[in-house]
């Protein structure tokens, strides 16, 4: 018997016609598409996990996942014949054997998002997948001073926790970094963190975007930020806007 090898996966995907990442009954997923792949060349049940469970049109630049096998193939093989079957919408990056103890989710320290915004009058079709076309203005400045409210150790995001089905999961967070850039027409959004709750980007960015232009004043993000979610006054923004770029181990 061959010795099981745990391998580790990065994994970029444009996220518009999936179903997101984790795999469901007759849905096209990524995680259902990757394991597909994997277990025509390996010709052996797959069990994939990954770092994060993207939602259905969120990107990835770089998600990742790893899964177990006793086939001794050689990776350069293997990624060159996953590639050779995966749909054009997703590719795998880079395959390295890693620990046997190595977990993707579990040892994730954390993960860096990206939201872009296209600020333009007219929409760019060449680009449109990947970008909520906001052809409003806003306000950077109380952006940036809105963003300083969901920095650091211990936040507490109760009133962006949108996931009723689960109603006492921890909803305070640690949140390194939020970098806004604006140039000509794209505002990029940059998050670092630990660890997200369910639709926890796109909601920051939905409250920074509403502070941003206006619809809600600076001195209300805090009591947003920790409040009652009912009382919510901001939308979650469009999952076509977000990617993920990296997670760190």
């Amino acid at each position: 018997m061959n010795d099981i090898k745990n391998i580790k996966l990065i994994i970029s995907y444009d996220g518009t016609d999936f179903h997101g990442w984790q795999v469901q009954p007759g849905m096209r997923t990524v995680a259902g598409e990757v394991t597909s792949a994997l277990e025509k060349i390996l010709r052996e049940p797959v069990s994939l996990t990954a770092a994060s469970r993207t939602d259905a049109g969120v990107h990835a630049f770089g998600q990742t996942a790893n899964f177990k096998t006793e086939n001794d193939i050689q990776l350069s093989k293997l990624i060159k014949g996953v590639n050779s079957i995966l749909p054009d919408d997703v590719s795998i990056l880079s395959m390295k054997q890693v620990k046997d103890n190595f977990h993707s989710a579990f040892d994730a320290k954390g993960k860096h998002y990206r939201y872009r915004l296209f600020l333009r009058n007219a929409d760019d079709p060449m680009s449109r997948r990947f970008h909520w076309h906001f052809p409003y203005s806003l306000d950077l400045g109380e952006m940036a001073k809105a963003s300083k409210f969901m920095t650091g150790k211990e936040v507490e995001f109760k009133g962006l926790y949108v996931n009723s089905d689960k109603p006492n999961v921890d909803t305070v967070r640690n949140i390194s970094k939020i970098n806004l850039n604006f140039n000509d027409t794209d505002l990029i959004i940059d998050i670092f963190g630990e660890n997200f709750m369910y639709k926890m980007v796109r909601s920051m960015v939905g409250l920074l975007v509403a502070v941003g232009n206006g619809k809600i004043r600076l001195k209300e993000a805090p009591d947003l930020l920790s409040g009652n979610p009912e009382n919510r006054k901001t939308n979650v923004a469009p999952p076509h806007g977000l990617t993920l770029m990296e997670v760190y181990y």
